[in-house]
């Protein structure tokens, strides 16, 4: 018995590989969105400001992260980086407030 081997049925195949690896390289990035977070709170509770490179960096490797997603859920055939560019955006403006309500009360 010959079983013929369709292309779109290879095509799956070599999707799941990709999938697989965006798979492993998303779980890498979010533990450097982890300590970008980390970084960038304790840098914002020491000098009352985000640190702007950072705060770009987290940016792209979010939008990074978006695009993986839409991947791995079938919403688009395009690879994310390396097999494509790496979408740097521009973060939003938006002014950093500390919530001063959220000051510790003692016993209250």
């Amino acid at each position: 018995m010959n079983q013929e081997v369709t292309p779109t049925t290879n095509h799956i195949w070599i999707r799941g590989l990709y999938m697989l690896l965006f798979l492993l390289i998303m779980g890498l990035a979010k533990g450097i969105v982890f300590a970008v977070a980390v970084v960038q709170f304790i840098l914002v509770a020491v000098n009352d400001t985000a640190n702007e490179p950072l705060r770009k960096f987290g940016q792209g490797l979010s939008t990074y992260l978006y695009d993986i997603n839409q991947f791995l859920v079938f919403n688009t055939e395009h690879k994310p980086f390396p097999f494509d560019d790496w979408h740097n955006t521009v973060p939003r403006e938006e002014p950093l407030e500390l919530d001063q309500d959220m000051e510790y009360q003692d016993g209250q």
